[in-house]
């Protein structure tokens, strides 16, 4: 069990560590590539938003007026165009809750004669709605002139691009957020290293980790008994803020648990687990 008090963690520069963790990525102990992937992702991200802003520009563009004349016809434009999205709106609605199935299920489960007048009343005003959006928006399309028309389209593409873009921007911030998050795992592998250096310790095996953790908690990372120990590798509360932890060890996820016991070895050798750090390098 750990129960050591330490010092505060060093965050120091990368170099090659003896990973607790097998996976080929993300690299949670090799310094150097996590910050390529976070700078990767920052640029990406800069690059989405220059995108974003560039589709805003060329809309902006489109719907300038030079004249009153062309102010009318934008804005009968975009009165069509919302006419357009209503009617969509309202013909996924009917489909979703007003086909001849759903209609007569929903029928069907009234309850008395009034609720079965008041559905159907219901159903029946939905796809009045439906019919009369229709025809608002194709009376609105025949008065509307074929540039018009050409611009609604090329409106459409733009609208399209710029939400596929916001989509992906999102996946990108994401990725900066798990980035950052294996930068931060990184730096305390760098750590160690720096420390397996100084003192000039053997590094423990997969295996020999894997015995310790055994030994220690059965190798659940989440177990908190109430015993004063936590997560796999039993670290108290002390122990772990003394190596750079927040809050409850077993509520970390296992590749900040794997980090700092291997700081925590290359700092105290196997004594901070006095049983268990048998399997451990002495």
């Amino acid at each position: 069990m750990v129960s050591l008090v330490l010092c505060p963690l060093l965050l120091l520069q990368s170099s090659s560590s003896g990973a607790l963790i097998q996976t080929d990525s993300p690299p949670w102990d090799d310094l150097e590539k996590a910050l390529l992937q976070l700078t990767d992702a920052q640029a990406e991200l800069q690059l989405s938003e220059m995108n974003i802003d560039e589709k805003e520009r060329e809309l902006t563009e489109l719907l300038r007026a030079e004249n009153k004349e062309e102010a009318l016809e934008i804005s009968f434009l975009l009165e069509m165009k919302e006419a357009e999205d209503l009617t969509r709106k309202l013909a996924i609605e009917a489909f979703m809750g007003g086909d001849s199935v759903s209609s007569a299920a929903y029928l069907l489960d009234s309850e008395n004669v009034g609720d079965l007048i008041f559905r159907r009343a219901i159903l029946k005003e939905a796809t009045e709605a439906v019919e009369k959006q229709s025809q608002a928006y194709e009376e609105m399309k025949d008065r509307a002139s074929f540039a018009m028309l050409e611009l609604a389209s090329q409106i459409d593409d733009i609208l399209v691009s710029i939400l596929l873009e916001k989509g992906k921007r999102s996946q990108v911030e994401e990725e900066i957020l798990r980035a950052e998050y294996v930068v931060e795992i990184a730096q305390i592998h760098a750590s160690a290293d720096v420390l397996k250096a100084q003192k000039r310790r053997v590094e423990p095996s997969d295996e020999q980790w894997r015995k310790l953790r055994f030994c220690e908690s059965t190798e659940q990372y989440d177990i908190s008994t109430g015993n004063g120990y936590y997560g796999a590798y039993q670290f108290d509360l002390v122990t772990w803020v003394g190596v750079g932890g927040e809050g409850d060890p077993s509520k970390a996820p296992p590749e900040e648990q794997d980090a700092r016991a291997r700081y925590l070895y290359h700092l105290n050798g196997w004594y901070p687990w006095p049983v268990c750090g048998r399997f451990l390098p002495q």
